[in-house]
């Protein structure tokens, strides 16, 4: 019975280091193996930004300004970002020129609110952590982008960590356009 439990715990950290290996040369090759639930679970292709201008419902990877630290936000994860945190996968909701409109009640871009996007207070896992939140017009300027967790369900669009924190991202934040395998998720809202 020794024998097993010793076997388990060594088969599991095989298992977890085959899993990492296969994520980095996934990634290498192009791809990204999303795990978390800003995003629908699973494998998209990247693709660079070719493109002056990205347009308003692309997927993209992003890292966040470099303030967004895995020290400061324990519930974001460790990575290759400036701060020290792992890429995004974020849809683009505002684009540049556009109006956005940030209060307690959510986020409004060009007059049409977002779903489930009143910011939050505080972290739900862990609910010491204050989020910082934008109050107010933001007017995106060129080469600007408004970012959003649309979310695996419309529900877990609420718990997205994006711009409503950390505002607007500039282009240059931006690593691939990521293309799922499949048909994305529930859309948003027009803004046009």
């Amino acid at each position: 019975m020794i024998a097993v439990r010793r076997r388990v715990p060594l088969a599991a950290a095989v298992v977890l280091v085959l899993i990492g290996v296969s994520t980095e040369v996934a990634r290498d090759a192009g791809w990204r193996l999303n795990l978390t639930a800003s995003e629908p679970l699973g494998l998209y292709r990247l693709e660079p930004v070719t493109m002056t201008q990205i347009p308003r419902g692309a997927l993209v990877e992003l890292c966040p300004p470099a303030w967004v630290t895995p020290a400061a936000f324990p519930f974001y994860m460790q990575g290759n970002c400036p701060g020290g945190g792992k890429e995004m996968l974020k849809v683009i909701v505002g684009i540049p020129g556009d109006r956005i409109w940030v209060s307690a009640d959510g986020v409004t871009i060009n007059g049409v609110t977002l779903p489930g996007s009143a910011p939050r207070l505080r972290s739900n896992q862990y609910p010491k952590i204050i989020l910082p939140r934008l109050r107010g017009e933001v007017r995106l300027s060129r080469q600007q982008y408004w970012v959003y967790g649309g979310g695996a369900r419309p529900a877990r669009a609420a718990l997205s960590f994006d711009s409503r924190y950390f505002g607007p991202i500039a282009i240059g934040q931006i690593r691939g356009l990521a293309i799922p395998p499949r048909a994305p998720g529930p859309g948003l809202p027009s803004l046009r």
